[in-house]
């Protein structure tokens, strides 16, 4: 009885075969369509995409033609390969701007596009055109009972964006990577203002912006400080409201502090250099750039009475005063 079940079998396969292969290569395509259409319904797509290619190609323009090139990218949709069906259902309404499957069809090509986004550690270039995909739909079918899945789908590949940014933000800050935790801090800030990680990564700049002020060389050192205390006023107040307020005082106190040293360190710098400018310029420059020098001397010595510089500059001062009075003399 098994024996005869699987000869039957057998033999309805051997047929049904040869019966395709005849199909496949005959030129009765009224044929070809409805076998494809069987085949489709039964869930054979390997088979059915053969013949509904065929099928177009002979009839690019008619309807037969236009229910091939739907069924394409369906049947590419059915077997999981993403891409070719997005790249059916995307050129469909080009080809058929006014079929009764472009709803549909532009649907799955936003489908197939958010299928084709990767998971949240990889690029997220295809989430971006996943996401435009499904605004597309809902701009041109705003009426369609498919807008509230589209926007569910958006919020959910939104969130996957966040993700990744916020993982960057993170890893950047354990590696000990200053420069790039603020700049990837900044811009989560900026893309993503509403998310709940908003305080965390606001306090991850603040903290690494400070540290990486420190580190830098004096020249821009100050800017980078001022940077930190803008950092602080900006989320002052929702600093004030959540666990972070101490620990953000504390890096703009001590910000407020360093900046103080900093600006006292550039001033002094500033006359430095103008009094070793004076050294190599021409007679009516250099009178011009003491003069600057003892300006800049008596800022200074006002300014900060206390410094730890103000018998470094009180020498600048009085080479300074000498050179001019020597110029004015002569």
């Amino acid at each position: 009885m098994k024996k005869l079940f699987w000869f039957t079998l057998l033999f309805t396969i051997t047929i049904s075969c040869s019966e395709y292969g005849k199909i496949v290569k005959g030129d009765d395509y009224e044929q070809k369509f409805q076998k494809a259409e069987q085949l489709y319904e039964s869930g054979s797509f390997n088979r059915a995409l053969v013949l509904y290619e065929q099928v177009y190609q002979r009839f690019p323009k008619d309807q037969k033609g236009e229910t091939s090139y739907y069924k394409l990218g369906k049947t590419y949709f059915n077997q999981g390969d993403f891409y070719m069906s997005a790249y059916y259902f995307s050129n469909f309404a080009n080809r058929f701007p006014t079929s009764r499957y472009l709803e549909d069809a532009v649907y799955h090509s936003a489908l197939s596009a958010v299928h084709n986004s990767p998971d949240v550690s990889l690029d997220q270039a295809d989430t971006e055109t996943a996401i435009n995909e499904l605004q597309y739909f809902v701009q041109r079918f705003p009426n369609s009972r498919k807008v509230d899945t589209c926007n569910l789908l958006m919020d959910e590949l939104r969130l996957k964006i966040e993700t990744k940014a916020y993982d960057a933000v993170m890893m950047y800050a354990k590696m000990d990577r200053f420069r790039a935790t603020v700049a990837s801090a900044e811009a989560f800030l900026e893309d993503f203002p509403r998310s709940e990680y908003r305080l965390e990564v606001a306090f991850l700049l603040l903290e690494n912006a400070h540290t990486l002020a420190n580190r830098s060389v004096p020249s821009k050192k100050k800017e980078r400080l001022e940077h930190v205390l803008d950092i602080f006023e900006k989320y002052r107040t929702e600093f004030q409201m959540s666990k972070y307020i101490n620990k953000a005082l504390i890096i703009s106190e001590k910000a407020g502090r360093e900046l103080e040293e900093a600006d006292e360190i550039d001033l002094y710098e500033q006359m430095l250099s103008m009094y070793n400018r004076s050294q190599t310029a021409s007679s009516t420059k250099k009178m011009e750039y003491l003069e600057e020098t003892l300006k800049l001397y008596y800022t200074f010595a006002q300014r900060y009475p206390s410094s730890s510089l103000l018998n470094k500059a009180e020498e600048i001062y009085q080479r300074a005063e000498r050179e001019r009075s020597s110029t004015y003399s002569y």
